[in-house]
């Protein structure tokens, strides 16, 4: 009646539904489309509401109602108010008209044109009310393999990203063990200079005052001093040796829970760890270290998930 008495002016289109247990319910969907099918409504001047929701309906619940309007009215929808349930009382009937009011002003008023007559006979009502419930079947099955599909994708993108973690951690280790096999070959220099200027501050031992004994003093603590960095250092690649075998552990258990416990070759983040550990424990820059990384690594990997040769 409205378009029929106000055909000449530029109107905005509220369609309101109504829900059951908050399910739209198909007679709405079924009248809309016999509306829209008429006029050919225009998503920039339509407002569509959703009225007398529960206040405590889930936080998902419009996400989700506006991806089944959309599916279900086969349009772009820009404007989806949801109306909670007031009573008479209610302090928040002045927010609803206001939000209303202000949705109402982003909208863009046309004319509507009828092109096809408004057709809701009962048996069309009931013959599109079953097409309709073919149509949110489908739209559901979809939507649950879209849902595997994305979860699916969404546990390998983890799963790379953890993978991406383990490259960096076991490359790590390789440089700390090389920079920890560098320091010892060094510590063993500085040990055997210290000797060699010991034995001398000892030969001039006479004669404090003397160039060689003075010179052999200086260079001895000089060589001490380096020795004492030289420990320091070690000391700092042990602790980050060990944070880093940790972390490596870390890995594994969140690739384990990625993949429902399952620590499977099958799975190429799982399979390239062993590789990166293959790599490493025979990598001849750094397989004969003295350090625990390697074998506390092996032992890990063998103890929770089997042999690894």
């Amino acid at each position: 009646r409205a378009f029929e008495e106000q055909k000449e002016h530029p109107l905005v289109v509220i369609y309101v539904f109504g829900h059951q247990n908050g399910r739209i319910r198909n007679e709405d969907i079924v009248t809309f489309q016999a509306i829209h099918n008429a006029y050919t409504l225009s998503p920039d001047s339509l407002i569509i509401i959703v009225n007398g929701l529960p206040p405590d309906r889930p936080n998902t619940y419009n996400k989700k109602t506006r991806a089944a309007l959309i599916d279900l009215l086969g349009m772009k929808l820009d404007q989806i108010c949801y109306i909670d349930h007031l009573n008479s009382v209610d302090i928040h009937q002045e927010d609803v008209r206001k939000y209303l009011i202000d949705t109402i002003l982003n909208v863009h008023p046309r004319i509507h044109i009828k092109t096809n007559n408004i057709n809701l006979m009962s048996d069309d009502i009931f013959e599109l009310k079953d097409d309709l419930d073919i149509l949110k079947i489908q739209i559901n099955n979809e939507r649950y393999e879209h849902e595997d599909v994305i979860g699916s994708m969404e546990r390998e993108y983890e799963a790379v990203q953890r993978l991406s973690v383990l490259r960096r951690l076991f490359c790590q280790g390789k440089a700390d063990l090389y920079r920890l096999k560098s320091f010892r070959e060094q510590e063993r220099h500085l040990i055997s200079v210290i000797g060699q200027w010991e034995a001398e501050e000892i030969a001039y031992a006479d004669d404090h005052s003397s160039d060689h004994y003075i010179l052999a003093v200086t260079n001895k603590q000089d060589a001490q001093e380096q020795l004492t960095k030289n420990f320091a250092i070690q000391c700092q690649i042990n602790v980050a040796l060990n944070v880093c075998q940790k972390d490596i552990e870390q890995i594994c258990f969140e690739l384990e829970q990625i993949y429902d416990g399952r620590f499977d070759r099958g799975y190429e983040p799982i399979r390239e760890y062993y590789v990166l550990l293959d790599n490493l424990r025979f990598d001849p820059t750094v397989i004969d270290v003295q350090h625990d990384f390697i074998s506390n690594l092996c032992a890990f990997t063998c103890r929770r998930y089997g042999n690894i040769d």
